[in-house]
């Protein structure tokens, strides 16, 4: 009775899950060419990536299988939950429009049924080879299944048990049993040991300083009793595992296959990277960003940069606006409102842009900020506008973007999730430098045009690119480098508890 139940259950929603179906009944005649010995097989093995393996094969179907194999419904359930497994691994588990507004992507079509007719001949009716087939390809979602399989194999093995207390502040030099677990837990996680003895040695001193960058303080390069570096490693290799899955999951909802060269932002990890496999050889850049605080998130999106400014104007947002600038200015005395909007080289503006108005004619002691104002805060370009002196203009309706930063000295700092959602970038000008590639507009170029220190400018200068840039914004928590390590961050955002009610895992 239970699996007739589920039956009617996964027929309802897979046929409201897979919108570009014919017919239900077509894609079902494809799957059913799958013996089921093989898409148990494939279902129990699902786990590899990063989804619950028993939401398709559950034991109540093991349990059926082991008393009659042959049993019709069995593989008719089979059948269904097969089909379901192929969407979640191609294009998520859960519709990321779902999600919450800091997430700006809606689920991707799966499959035609002559699409899957074709991948199916071309894996040898071999589910696991489909499945392979149809889980993304991208480097960071690869790098985070090879992570997946390896924390599962040490955990099945049972080598990731709760770490013993420290009971006496650690650091270099130091001798203490408790180390010899510690540092097998490092190595677990891909740092570099020489040995796993007892010794604090140079290698654990730079790991605990890698650890406790990603926890977003300035490293100490010592383990306290109780300290946030030993609750880091004494997380639990399930609840690791969790994460990773999670962050698989965002990583669905991309395009199967990156582009050959394309930016990616862990938003997370405030990290830059750019990727350019164009060519004949692999270019790289990578550097630090600083990103939306939770109260004013990035977010996770796909879009395009297509054309870059030299000195822009800084348009204060909206929520910049109403949160910050009006409430600063009702703190000023009458009379210094007009001196604090020349030094700030600010203008005010009507919303047209047609009509540059008096800041001191405006009654703003008396301004509500969540009503719509009417005017636009304007900054000149300088070299301390809030923008720096470049910035990377991208397609959204969402005034999300790329750009320079007044606040260098703040990429220093571990922590660097501070903007109010745009991304300031740590090397603008050799971001520019290389999106300018075979242009007049060379590195000497692009900072002749910029303002020097001192002066401001009455105009900012666009320049189209001449090939589109794709840009990837993620809050992965989970991520492993190339240098085979595997980090974890913070989810300030708390995208895995919204991501766990909507799905299982």
């Amino acid at each position: 009775m239970e699996l007739i139940r589920l039956m009617v259950f996964w027929i309802v929603l897979s046929l409201s899950l897979l919108a570009n179906a014919q017919t239900q009944k077509e894609y079902l005649t494809v799957v059913d060419r799958i013996s089921l010995q093989d898409l148990r097989e494939a279902m129990i093995r699902s786990g590899d990536h990063g989804v619950n393996a028993k939401s398709y094969w559950s034991d109540a179907m093991e349990a059926t299988y082991l008393q009659d194999s042959g049993n019709p419904n069995l593989k008719a359930q089979a059948n269904l939950n097969f089909l379901r497994l192929l969407r979640d691994v191609s294009s998520g588990v859960v519709d990321p429009a779902l999600v919450g507004v800091d997430v700006k992507l809606t689920r991707k079509s799966f499959l035609t049924v002559k699409e899957l007719e074709e991948k199916l001949v071309a894996a040898a009716s071999n589910p696991s080879i489909l499945l392979e087939a149809l889980s993304p390809q991208s480097p960071q979602y690869l790098a985070l299944r090879d992570s997946l399989r390896k924390i599962d194999r040490i955990c099945q093995a049972g080598e990731w048990g709760p770490l013993p207390k420290v009971k006496k502040t650690l650091k270099l030099g130091s001798k203490d049993p408790v180390l010899i677990p510690l540092k097998t837990r490092m190595s677990q996680l891909g740092y570099p040991m020489n040995n796993l003895d007892d010794v604090f040695d140079d290698k654990v001193f730079a790991a605990v300083n890698d650890i406790q960058w990603n926890l977003r303080f300035k490293p100490d390069s010592k383990i306290s009793p109780g300290g946030k570096t030993w609750k880091y490693l004494n997380v639990s290799c399930q609840d690791r595992m969790r994460q990773v899955r999670l962050d698989m999951e965002k990583l669905r909802w991309f395009p199967q296959h990156f582009e050959d060269r394309y930016i990616f932002v862990n938003l997370a990890m405030s990290y830059f990277s750019l990727v350019d496999k164009t060519g004949g050889s692999l270019y790289t850049m990578s550097f630090r960003t600083i990103n939306g605080r939770p109260e004013r998130k990035s977010p996770t999106m796909k879009d395009k940069i297509v054309y870059l400014v030299i000195n822009p104007f800084w348009v204060v947002p909206p929520t910049i606006f109403r949160e910050d600038k009006v409430e600063e200015i009702k703190n000023l005395w009458p009379w210094e409102i007009r001196q604090y909007f020349d030094r700030h080289n600010y203008e005010v503006w009507n919303k047209s842009f047609t009509q540059k108005l008096d800041p001191a004619s405006i009654d703003w002691y008396n301004m509500d900020p969540n009503q719509d104002a009417n005017i636009y805060i304007r900054q000149r370009p300088h070299r301390m506008n809030a923008l720096g002196s470049l910035k990377f203009m991208m397609t959204n309706s969402y005034a999300i973007y790329l750009h320079d930063t007044n606040q260098r000295e703040l990429f220093a700092e571990p922590h660097r999730l501070l903007s109010s959602g745009c991304i300031r970038v740590e090397k603008p000008v050799d971001l520019a430098e290389y999106l300018m590639r075979g242009t007049a507009w060379d590195r000497r170029a692009i900072e002749r045009y910029m303002a020097k220190p001192g002066e401001v400018l009455e105009n900012e200068t666009r320049v189209q690119l001449k090939q589109h840039m794709p840009v990837y914004l993620v809050f992965l928590t989970s991520q492993q480098s190339s240098d085979g390590v595997l980090r974890f961050a913070e989810d300030s955002y708390k995208q895995g508890p919204r991501l766990l009610r909507l799905g299982a895992w």
